[in-house]
């Protein structure tokens, strides 16, 4: 693998805007982020990630911190709100990677399904490695460590759920 990517003007920019929403989790998302935004780049053998691509990975979560559990929608909102303010052209691109990224099957567009991937590889803490080596989710944990991300998504969840029992999984698309 060559050398991680452990910062991006986009990303980390988006991120600072988000701060006060985030509050503790501030590291835990960045570092969600960060090992998300490799795996992609390793599923597509690439060495720099295109800013839009980066605004989706900064926002594809942003909307559980600002709104909820129910949060595409919202964080498609920042998507369309942001991406002029980092000249980001293809917004398109940006809203499909979040839009779709719990989707339950594949997705055609290839950097819509390496998003989808990337994140399932990260969500099931690199048991589901998609064809990303072993040793790369190694070095890409060991720079941005988990920090209890997944725990705070399970808690998330079950406090959703109790209050929304018919419901438990807004994000997820067929």
């Amino acid at each position: 693998m060559t050398q991680l990517i452990d910062a991006h003007a986009v990303t980390d920019d988006v991120l600072a805007r988000f701060h006060e929403f985030l509050g503790p989790d501030a590291q835990r998302y960045r570092n969600h982020v960060y090992r998300c935004l490799n795996y992609q780049r390793i599923l597509l053998q690439l060495n720099v990630i295109p800013d839009d691509v980066a605004l989706a990975w900064a926002l594809h979560d942003i909307g559980v911190w600002t709104t909820g559990w129910d949060y595409i929608e919202p964080s498609l909102q920042y998507v369309d709100e942001l991406a002029s303010a980092y000249g980001v052209d293809n917004v398109e691109r940006a809203r499909q990677m979040v839009e779709w990224h719990h989707k339950l099957r594949p997705c055609e567009d290839r950097w819509t399904e390496t998003f989808r991937v990337a994140d399932r590889i990260d969500v099931s803490r690199g048991l589901i490695r998609s064809g990303v080596p072993r040793t790369d989710i190694t070095q890409v944990v060991q720079a941005f460590p988990y920090l209890g991300f997944q725990a705070l998504l399970v808690r998330t969840a079950a406090s959703w759920t109790l209050k929304h029992p018919l419901h438990p999984m807004p994000m997820l698309r067929w």
